[in-house]
């Protein structure tokens, strides 16, 4: 093999390399962008509220208990906001370093998000350089990137239909060093309000937003390889 040969091979493996990591990493700015919006997307409590009968259940009104959730909303995703805070539900110690927890979770998300959105507006920037489109093809990015999502999809969908509820447990004792997210409904009553189905519907959502990603994904990779 001549040295041009050789030289052409390596270039080749270390842009496949290149584009097969960034592409994990946009699989994971996808997952991150689509927990986000299906965070944002209250009208889906909304309908759980009358779905379930949660006003019903807790005594209070659907617009109580919207603001409520709103709370927590808000809490999740504003850092300047220290305790959270109900006003129709108490509240214990435990309960509260849970919601503690989950929102350094939706604090790195945001921060993951907000770094990947300057790459790619660093990568548009630089894409026209010689140098750098050698190495960055975006369609083998996102084609990459789809390959990740819909084999993730087909096996969380395959964990969700099969035992949703051990999907739920095993996903917090991956994410938290606690027990904390075992509520008591004596002490942190907002869990009777927050049912396990809700969070089933959520996850659904998160999947199905992905999965459109994916597949736009395939359809910009598909066109631009004519």
């Amino acid at each position: 093999m001549s040295n041009n040969s050789q030289i052409s091979y390596k270039s080749c493996k270390t842009k496949h390399f290149i584009n097969y990591v960034l592409g994990v990493f946009n699989a994971l700015f996808a997952i991150s962008i689509s927990v986000i919006i299906a965070l944002n997307l209250t009208f889906i409590y909304k309908l759980t509220i009358y779905k379930y009968n949660l006003s019903k259940i807790s005594g209070l009104t659907v617009e109580e208990l919207m603001v409520n959730y709103k709370k927590i909303i808000f809490y999740l995703q504003n850092p300047f906001i220290e305790k959270l805070y109900f006003p129709n539900f108490s509240m214990s110690a435990q309960g509260e370093i849970h919601f503690q927890d989950v929102k350094k979770i939706f604090m790195y998300i945001d921060i993951y998000v907000f770094l990947v959105m300057i790459l790619i507006g660093v990568y548009f920037l630089i894409r026209d350089k010689k140098t750098y489109a050698n190495y960055i093809e975006l369609k083998d990015i996102l084609n990459s990137s789809a390959n990740y999502i819909i084999g993730f999809f087909t096996f969380l969908i395959l964990c969700i239909l099969i035992n949703f509820s051990q999907v739920f447990i095993t996903f917090h004792k991956i994410f938290f060093r606690n027990d904390y997210w075992v509520f008591d409904s004596n002490l942190d009553p907002i869990i009777d309000v927050l049912p396990e189905e809700f969070f089933m519907i959520m996850s659904v959502i998160i999947l199905i937003l992905i999965l459109v990603h994916a597949l736009i994904s395939k359809i910009y990779y598909y066109k631009n390889c004519k």
